[in-house]
């Protein structure tokens, strides 16, 4: 029985981390995405940005920070608590799915959100794709 699960699971497919953003917010690359989301930026061309994360243990948040921050899930928790320790910032925060994530970036002007690349559909604004 456990070995089913196991074979389960490993024929999931990996997910790929896209960013979307409100219209307007310009494309990014890797570097500046491990700076907004460990809060060392907050504007893109002089317009403030806020970003968004996957909902936290998804497959989606860990294949994120893997591919764009080189850190783990506890790597990138453990980073904030100090971040917030010291006076210098919030964790961004976590939104539940995909839907939820393009609900809010086409309704928050700055904002960034990360999905699936299975979940886009026409009409939103990628701003980076690993």
């Amino acid at each position: 029985m456990a070995l089913l699960a196991t074979a389960v699971q490993a024929a999931e497919p990996v997910p790929v981390p896209v960013l979307i953003a409100h219209p307007g917010v310009p494309k990014v690359d890797a570097a500046t995405v491990a700076r907004l989301y460990t809060g060392r930026a907050i504007e893109l061309a002089g317009q403030p940005v806020i970003v968004a994360n996957a909902a936290p243990g998804s497959a989606l948040r860990q294949r994120f920070l893997a591919v764009y921050l080189r850190q783990d899930e506890d790597k990138y928790r453990a980073y904030w608590t100090v971040r917030r320790h010291i006076g210098k910032g919030v964790p961004p925060p976590d939104l539940p799915t995909a839907a939820a994530t393009i609900a809010w970036v086409l309704a928050t002007p700055g904002a960034i959100g990360c999905i699936d690349a299975t979940d886009l559909r026409s009409g939103l604004n990628v701003v980076a794709r690993p």
